[in-house]
């Protein structure tokens, strides 16, 4: 009853949304910011190793089909090294193959969200799970 407050205030998750839309890529960002997420867009496989160095995100929001690196590529190359292995992925796709979901959970992707049959809502709400 007369114990102290806790008045720290809970670090904000990093989500990292590596998407070349760049209007979806905003779309999500607001989306998660409005949830209290901060956010930083990426927009070509290449520079997903460089963002991540500089800060490392709590989760990445990965598309498949990208300008420079595949998200594929990109997923196997998070995934391989010892610093990113364990940051948490979760696709957002186009790509509806049972082989593209295999590949990428095969990879080491939390989850797969096709874009057409996903609205942001779930996204959000599986991140806020997840993490």
């Amino acid at each position: 009853m007369f114990g102290k407050k806790n008045t720290k205030k809970k670090k904000q998750a990093n989500i990292m949304i590596v998407e070349d839309d760049a209007l979806l890529c905003r779309a999500l960002a607001a989306a998660f910011s409005g949830e209290g997420f901060q956010t930083e867009c990426v927009g070509n496989g290449l520079e997903v190793e460089e963002a991540v160095k500089k800060q490392a995100p709590d989760l990445i929001l990965l598309d498949l089909i990208l300008p420079g690196l595949d998200g594929f590529a990109v997923l196997k190359q998070l995934k391989s090294e010892t610093k990113t292995a364990s940051i948490p992925v979760v696709i957002i796709s186009n790509l509806g193959s049972a082989a593209d979901v295999k590949s990428a959970k095969s990879l080491g992707a939390e989850a797969y969200f096709i874009k057409a049959n996903s609205e942001i809502s779930q996204i959000i709400d599986y991140v806020k799970n997840l993490l």
